[in-house]
């Protein structure tokens, strides 16, 4: 089988470390339907890879990541039956929180530049973020942001 990674996820080992990054830099790694699904397929890939000790995610270029890119989203949504736009939207939650919040390997998200909206979500699941000199953050509070939800619940203590 090969690895899932390789289009709009980029993998690197190196001492044991699998180097992540959100690849679509002429976007700003903004988090579309194929690479969430792309990430989710890496990360349970990289769970049981033995070349991998810990998961450091980051983004390629200029960016961590913009947050969601709503043009894909709409574009993957629009005319489809309400069970395929709910099995997108679960993507995009299952790896930005859920496998992050529970991943039985230490997650690390270096933040490399901009971060925005959405792409806080993984951010706040990663068990440690490290942002760069450059890095700028940006967030809208209100009651469809769904980090802003997140942030103030504790995350269950991780299982080792």
């Amino acid at each position: 089988m090969s690895d899932p990674w390789g289009k709009n996820v980029k993998v690197e080992f190196e001492d044991g470390i699998a180097w992540v990054a959100l690849n679509r830099p002429e976007k700003r790694n903004a988090m579309s339907p194929d690479l969430n699904a792309e990430m989710l397929a890496t990360l349970d890939t990289l769970e049981g890879d033995q070349r991998c000790g810990v998961v450091v995610i980051t983004g390629s270029g200029d960016a961590w990541s913009a947050g969601m890119d709503l043009k894909e989203y709409f574009r993957a949504t629009d005319d489809v039956e309400q069970w395929k736009r709910i099995q997108v939207y679960r993507t995009a939650a299952t790896w930005q929180w859920r496998r992050l919040l529970t991943y039985y390997k230490p997650t690390i998200a270096m933040v490399n530049g901009w971060c925005f909206g959405g792409a806080f979500t993984p951010l706040i699941a990663c068990d440690m973020a490290i942002a760069a000199d450059e890095a700028t953050f940006g967030v809208s509070f209100g009651p469809v942001a769904s980090c802003t939800m997140r942030v103030p619940k504790p995350a269950p203590e991780k299982v080792r």
